[in-house]
């Protein structure tokens, strides 16, 4: 019996293990587009001042969204079985359209236009001018994405149904950043953002609307850390160089 219990044990394990890896490959086929709100109130103070960013590096973002299995429940019974598995996702860059880099510091520039009380470019900086490097030392984006699976048992066959859910998406977002002016460090400081954007779609047998609206959820996650992170960033900055003067 308990060799029976093993047997099962690892049928179940195996299935397990091959649900993720599909889920894995399917999610692979769908990309969000990643945008940033401009919704902040436009500073209309005059901008004396140019900052160049010098650099991003530090890029943690991983190349391909990812996929492990949390738990599983299988329960099997005389009419039907019930088997309900939970999916760890992580995103990465297979899952975004635009490149993250290039939407980060296109974010700080199209921002810095409406808030701050400076011009942002991308140039080389002079020596006798403020530079910003920008260091990314986490950005993960993660959410968990469950399928329930039904299968009814009758005398000449069976039914099967199933359904599929995500939950809310997490991010953790790092950043440093250097500024330098006269090639003097000038300020240097760190922003840990965790934002929880909530999954707003119940359960759907529509596996393509359901897997797409996962996807896009988890982008916009990472879209409003990055907002939440870059408002920060420029409002230390405004600050800095209004007491400065």
């Amino acid at each position: 019996m308990s060799k029976f219990i093993k047997i099962i044990a690892a049928l179940i394990l195996l299935a397990s293990c091959s649900e993720s890896k599909m889920l894995e490959n399917s999610l692979s086929n769908y990309d969000a587009s990643i945008d940033y709100l401009h919704d902040s109130k436009i500073n209309n103070c005059i901008k004396k001042d140019t900052i160049f960013i010098n650099s991003l590096s530090k890029l943690n973002l991983d190349t391909f969204t990812s996929v492990s299995k949390i738990n599983k429940i299988f329960l099997p019974f005389i009419i039907y079985n019930y088997d309900k598995i939970n999916m760890r996702v992580k995103l990465g860059q297979s899952s975004i359209e635009q490149p993250y880099s290039t939407f980060f510091v296109n974010s700080l520039i199209s921002e810095s236009n409406r808030s701050a009380c400076f011009v942002t470019k991308k140039d080389k900086p002079d020596i006798n001018q403020y530079s910003l490097e920008i260091s990314i030392d986490s950005c993960k984006t993660v959410s968990v994405y469950q399928r329930r699976t039904i299968v009814i048992y009758y005398f000449v066959g069976y039914i099967k149904g199933f359904q599929e859910l995500g939950f809310p998406a997490k991010t953790n977002l790092n950043v440093n950043i250097i500024l330098r002016k006269h090639d003097k460090i000038v300020i240097t400081k760190n922003y840990n953002i965790d934002w929880v954007q909530p999954f707003e779609f119940g359960w759907s047998r529509d596996i393509e609307k359901a897997r797409s609206n996962f996807t896009t959820n988890m982008a916009e996650s990472l879209s409003l850390s990055t907002k939440k992170c870059i408002e920060n960033i420029i409002k230390d900055l405004n600050e800095y160089l209004n007491g400065s003067k």
